[in-house]
């Protein structure tokens, strides 16, 4: 290899045109001038391996050895892929700049991507050789799930002996199809293998133990589970549906078929253009990773793999920590070993402590370690055992806060402002510490999916959606329930659990047993959650509706509802009955319903201003846009949440943007490949961190991973050989002893966890749990915390920071729950009173008079500006112009007659409606009137939508019983309409109108009559006029859908007190309504 500049020449040249610029250090000079040949580099947290790697390909591009288009780097996250691309390119540019390369090199042809990606490259430009459309975008997780949930859902009528809720089958359907991906099995290799073993242990004659029986059970699950991973996968190869896993693992296969039968020539390709090969991360890398690369780039190519065997966590998906050490033969190759082990990130206390970690990691008596820079600090790491996880949370908000509000840093720009996290185990934990923050006025993000759940103001919505559509979700009702929404008091609380269990009691055969045995028997039923609106506690709203005042009072136990808790109840399940039937559009939609009625959007500006308030509401939006573009479901889409709630680490983690302006709050999992100022690791719990996690990926106790023997690591892992084993005696202590040896595994990788999350820390380091979790009784500190604790002793700025003893008796949160006043006090909210105060108690200011009296300069700029706001103002148009909004209700075609200046203010500024009791009146008479019917939506849509604008004519409501009464005098009683709450869309002028009309009556020689009940007085004059509008358009909608001519329509209001029937005459026609529509824009 010819060399004309060293990496210390080129240090030198860009050192002169960039001064920040750092020479290369012992460790990394033999990397960066080393050999065209295969290397493995084993590189600690924070050791500089992107910069390291950058001057790698700058040494080889200054003595011409490759040019930028022959170099390939690959990595696992697009940030990363994008960070490592931007740097070469960066120290490219400067050695332009140094005059070490042409002036014309184009350094924009460098291919520095994702494992993913570039699997998904070479399969595009190959796959015809195959058959196989590999065009299209790889589906997400996601998008994957749902077609899982699909086919889980068409199997489940079809006996198969399958245990287990659809959503668990679902994930073991995933996870198998995953793993056969991943290891390049099919689904009739685990059947076979799975039938020969089931034959030979059913041959055993002595007594069947409880492991043993258990381990069949997996068995029988496993092979009733493959024929729908073998469905859903075809599913979607058919449909070209591939996931980036396909994409992978038929690239692998590919690649292997092309040197076997080809004379390799997709390898010859591939070698022709990328001289060099770069693997970071490798130890993450899996089986067909290895397969598909090894394949293309073995036999002495040179590749350098870069990684960190401690940082290998990733073994549910076949990315072993030995991967580094089986490299050269994996690749055939002969590969030279480098290290870099000194970081360049973390303090020294906090670095002894993962130094610590690596001891508990490794089974070599001389590890390496890692070690310091020349200029880091002490830095600081502290432990603290907490009582109840409520003192743990407030003590980290404490420690966060002495930096967080630090005047220094305050002072500083953004870019330069210390960054904070907290790295969780188990995301459960999160509202707590998020809460804890947000108390002390500490602003919080939390990455991903999984996360974002966790926010208040999407666990309302996610909530509000399960009580809607999921009438099992009493949890999630609950959480509305004593929310600020409907703020019930305990007392109504426990009056709502003493009415439903007295309810159910005296009606066994509830409308939830009468929904499952209509889905059991397959009993056609109306399509109407109102109808089966179940579930306990939503029945019994439900029922606080319909009962009347006789049949609620035989169900009153004790103790009973205030009168205030009653109306807020029925109010609330009145709403419940409206918002249910809007959700027949997106998912989209249904979260901005959901949004808008529990008035969201006005609080989170509140809460977080302008700027960063509605950013987890638009994230939430984003994510629910891309489940339904793959033709998602509402249902299917909550269902999704639940398992990203759920998943640990099972989902693919977020890309992770270090902010300064939040604490992040986010998985380890997630984290890793992010550095913080300050770190805190709470949780540190027995059976919580290390976590024994939910479900073992163990396959001879989990149907959704497949036999050890099978994956394409096995030689590195712990196996039965069955043939050696001829009783049950035998067979019950291989399967303990393997689940032991299993349990070992996942311990070491769960400290290897815990070193990822240490060396995130570059200042500050604390690490908690409390004796009390989420149970009764005391939990142990976990191995881990010992560790660390004991660790303190010998690490300069370490120390125990809490201690507190084992408490005598049960949880005092459970014995005495946590009391606060509701609402919580909000600095923001008492801010913007005293602005209002002081606003109103402020006399006018004459800024001329002002200026001539101040020689202050910050004032009289600020005056300044105040004059120039004032005269933009002026300068404004008088009037500002107001669309009407593509869809209207027909209440709004009303309001746009009559008030039209007033309808403008509210489409620019929508304000909550004020429901009073008369309105109500008005819609507790309908819901009598469906009872009588018989019909379950007889509820007008368009009183609803505006009854705060009508409370002034309804005033002179008559009592609800005089209502029925006059109702039942009338000559309608005895009528049979043709339709009942007849709901339409229909355009007009290009606007969507929607309503729903009361009734409609069919009349001799096929003429028909809508009928509008109207609960309050009579009206008369321009009163009447301006509401005959809403007969028209229901004349012309039910016209229109039903192809009736206008004329045979004929419409009526019905004033149901004063039984009086009202047919206004000259009824708008089409283009009267046009033309009423066309009065927009609106000037204001």
């Amino acid at each position: 290899m010819s060399i004309k500049y060293s990496a210390e020449e080129i240090a030198t040249r860009i050192k002169a045109v960039d001064p920040t610029f750092r020479f290369p250090t012992k460790e990394q000079i033999p990397i960066i001038q080393s050999e065209l040949a295969p290397s493995v580099v084993i590189a600690g947290a924070g050791s500089g391996k992107t910069e390291t790697m950058s001057q790698r390909v700058l040494f080889l591009v200054a003595n011409s050895l490759i040019k930028p288009d022959q170099l390939l780097g690959l990595t696992f996250t697009r940030k990363s892929a994008g960070e490592l691309s931007k740097r070469i390119k960066y120290r490219l540019r400067q050695l332009k700049s140094a005059k070490l390369l042409p002036e014309n090199l184009d350094e924009s042809e460098l291919t520095v991507s994702t494992y993913h990606s570039y699997a998904g490259k070479v399969l595009a430009d190959h796959a015809i050789r195959i058959g196989l459309d590999a065009d299209s975008d790889p589906i997400g997780e996601a998008a994957a799930w749902q077609i899982a949930f699909e086919e889980v859902s068409r199997f489940a009528g079809n006996d198969l002996p399958i245990n287990g809720s659809p959503k668990s089958v679902v994930a073991e359907v995933m996870d198998l199809s995953t793993a056969l991906a991943e290891n390049d099995r099919t689904a009739a290799e685990i059947i076979e293998y799975t039938h020969k073993l089931l034959n030979h242990i059913s041959n055993f004659s002595d007594r069947q133990t409880i492991p043993v029986l258990e381990f069949k059970e997996e068995l029988n699950q496993r092979l009733a589970i493959l024929p729908i991973v073998a469905a859903f996968d075809e599913r979607r190869r058919e449909h070209g549906l591939l996931t980036f896993n396909d994409h992978m693992s038929i690239a692998a296969r590919l690649v292997k078929e092309s040197k076997d039968k080809h004379n390799d020539d997709i390898g010859v390709i591939e070698r022709s253009k990328y001289k060099v090969v770069l693997l970071d991360e490798y130890q993450d890398t899996s089986f067909n990773q290895i397969k598909f690369l090894s394949n293309l780039f073995g036999n002495n190519h040179p590749v350098t793999a870069v990684g960190d065997p401690n940082q290998a966590i990733y073994g549910w998906r076949s990315a072993s920590s030995e991967t580094l050490d089986t490299f050269a033969q994996s690749f055939n190759s002969k590969a030279t070993r480098y290290t870099l082990l000194t970081t360049w990130r973390n303090d020294k206390s906090i670095l002894d402590l993962a130094n610590v970690m690596i001891d508990s990691i490794s089974t070599q008596e001389n590890v390496e370690k890692l070690s310091a820079r020349s200029n880091a600090q002490i830095g600081e790491v502290g432990c603290g055992i907490y009582e109840t996880q409520a003192q743990e949370a407030n003590a980290i908000a404490e420690y966060f806060s002495k930096y967080w509000f630090d005047k220094n840093r305050q002072a500083s720009p953004v870019n330069e402002k210390t960054t904070f996290a907290v790295l969780v185990r188990n995301r459960s934990q999160i509202d707590q510490i998020q809460s804890a923050l947000l108390d002390l006025g500490i602003p919080t993000d939390i990455p991903g999916v999984g996360g974002l759940i966790h926010t208040p103001e999407i666990s309302d919505i996610v909530a509000l959606l399960r009580s809607l559509t999921m009438p099992d979700s009493g949890t999630a009702l609950m959480r509305l329930l004593t929310g600020p929404h409907i703020a019930l008091g305990a007392k109504d609380l426990m009056a709502l659990g003493a009415f439903t269990k007295s309810f159910a009691k005296s009606n066994e055969y509830s409308r939830g047993k009468q929904l499952k045995q209509a889905l059991e028997e397959n009993i056609e039923v109306i399509e109407t959650a109102d109808e089966f609106a179940s579930g306990s506690i939503i029945e019994s709203l439900e029922q606080l509706l319909t009962l009347t005042p006789s049949e609620f009072s035989n169900y009153h136990s004790t103790p009973k509802f205030s009168s205030e808790g009653l109306e807020r109840l029925r109010r609330f399940s009145l709403s419940l009955r409206s918002l249910r039937r809007s959700l027949t559009g997106s998912i989209t939609e249904a979260i901005n319903e959901a949004e808008q009625f529990l008035s969201l959007d006005s609080e989170v500006l509140v809460r977080d201003g302008w700027q960063n308030g509605r950013r987890n509401l638009d994230r939430f939006l984003d994510e629910a846009a891309r489940f339904e573009k793959n033709g998602g479901t509402l249902i299917s889409f909550l269902q999704w949440l639940k398992v990203a709630e759920e998943a640990e680490g099972g989902l693919k983690p977020a890309e992770v943007d270090v902010r300064s302006d939040a604490v992040q709050i986010l998985t380890i999992h997630a984290a890793k490949g992010a550095e913080w100022d300050f770190v805190a690791i709470p949780g540190l719990a027995d059976r919580n961190f290390p976590s024994i996690g939910k479900k073992s990926d163990n396959w001879i106790s989990n149907a959704g991973s497949i036999p050890v023997t099978l994956r394409g690591d096995f030689e590195q892992l712990p196996a039965i050989n069955f043939e050696k084993i001829s009783d049950n005696k035998n067979l019950k202590k291989a399967l303990e002893g393997f689940d032991d040896q299993w349990k070992a595994r996942k311990l070491t990788e769960e400290r290897r966890l815990a070193y990822v999350a240490i060396t995130r820390a570059k200042q500050g380091l604390l690490c908690t749990t409390s004796h009390f979790r989420s149970g009764n009784k005391p939990v142990d500190p976990s191995q881990l915390f010992e560790i660390f604790a004991t660790a303190t002793k010998d690490i300069e700025g370490a120390s125990i920071i809490s201690e507190t003893d084992v408490p005598v008796g049960i949880n005092p949160l459970k014995e005495n729950p946590r009391t606060a006043s509701w609402p919580s006090p909000n600095h923001n909210v008492e801010s913007l009173r005293k602005v209002a105060e002081l606003t109103n108690q402020s006399s006018i200011m004459k800024i001329e008079e002002q200026l001539s009296t101040t020689n202050n300069d910050e004032q009289k700029s600020i005056l300044f500006d105040m004059q120039a706001i004032i005269n933009e103002i002026k300068g404004k148009e008088k009037y500002l112009k107001v669309v009407l909004p593509t869809r209207l209700s027909v209440s709004t075609l009303l309001y746009l007659a009559k008030e039209p200046q007033e309808l403008a203010l509210r489409i620019r500024r929508p304000m909550p409606n004020h429901i009073d009791k008369y309105a109500r009146r008005g819609t507790e008479f309908h819901l009598w009137l469906e009872n009588h019917f018989n019909h379950p939506s007889l509820i007008s849509m368009d009183e609803l939508f505006n009854q705060s604008l009508q409370a002034v004519d309804l005033q002179s409501d008559a009592p609800l019983e005089k209502l029925q009464s006059s109702w039942l005098a009338s000559g309608w009683a005895a009528k049979t309409p043709a339709d009942i709450e007849f709901g339409f869309e229909t355009m007009i002028d290009g606007i969507l109108i929607r309503g729903r009309i009361d009734a409609v009556y069919k009349l001799e020689n096929d003429k028909y009559e809508v009928v509008d009940w109207k609960t309050g007085k009579v009206k008369s004059g321009d009163d009447l006029e301006t509401a005959a509008i809403q007969l028209a358009m229901y004349r012309l909608a039910y016209s229109k859908l039903k192809s009736v001519p206008i004329e045979n329509i004929s419409a009526a209001f019905h004033y149901v007190a004063d039984n009086q029937t009202v047919r206004p005459a000259d009824i708008m026609n089409q283009e009267q309504l046009k033309a009423l529509i066309s009065k927009v824009p609106i000037e204001i």
